[in-house]
């Protein structure tokens, strides 16, 4: 199976179209920032939508280099939707839905720019996961603070 065929294969299954729908609910019609609008949860839940993503990547293209990208770009989404205030308004405005739909459609259309670009940037990604992990458990520890001394201050009015 040529290049072609691989790739008309791919845009025809039901994961690809999936993605695509996904994008476009998820960042054109701005859902994502929606969704952010619950703290901690909405960005967590919205991050599950990556897995459609991961499983192209991994699965039909089988690449693991795009796949940490992938992941990457997708957990810098959740956590930037973790910082209080900031990142609920961040969610409208990054894209990481359509920035790695488009990722998929450019190297499996074997796009040599796309391909360089993903092999530059996965191993800084595998970093970064790391480091998003850890600045995502900070985060969620620093909000669950937040929250009981919220709680506490409006309990201690009463």
């Amino acid at each position: 199976m040529n290049t072609k065929d691989k790739q008309n294969a791919l845009q025809n299954s039901r994961s690809f179209q999936l993605g695509k729908q996904i994008k476009k609910y998820l960042d054109e019609y701005y859902l994502d920032g929606v969704i952010g609008l619950i703290p901690f949860v909405g960005s967590a839940l919205s991050h599950c939508f990556n897995l459609v993503y991961i499983y192209i990547a991994l699965v039909k293209l089988r690449s693991k280099r795009l796949t940490l990208v992938i992941i990457f770009n997708g957990l810098k989404d959740m956590v930037l939707g973790f910082i209080p205030i900031l990142g609920t308004v961040l969610d409208f405005f990054y894209k990481s839905n359509k920035q790695n739909f488009e990722l998929i459609e450019q190297f499996a259309a074997g796009n040599p720019d796309t391909i360089r670009q993903v092999n530059q940037r996965a191993a800084m990604a595998g970093v970064g996961i790391l480091a998003l992990c850890v600045a995502a458990y900070y985060l969620v520890k620093f909000g669950w603070f937040v929250l009981v001394w919220v709680f506490n201050t409006l309990m201690g009015l009463f």
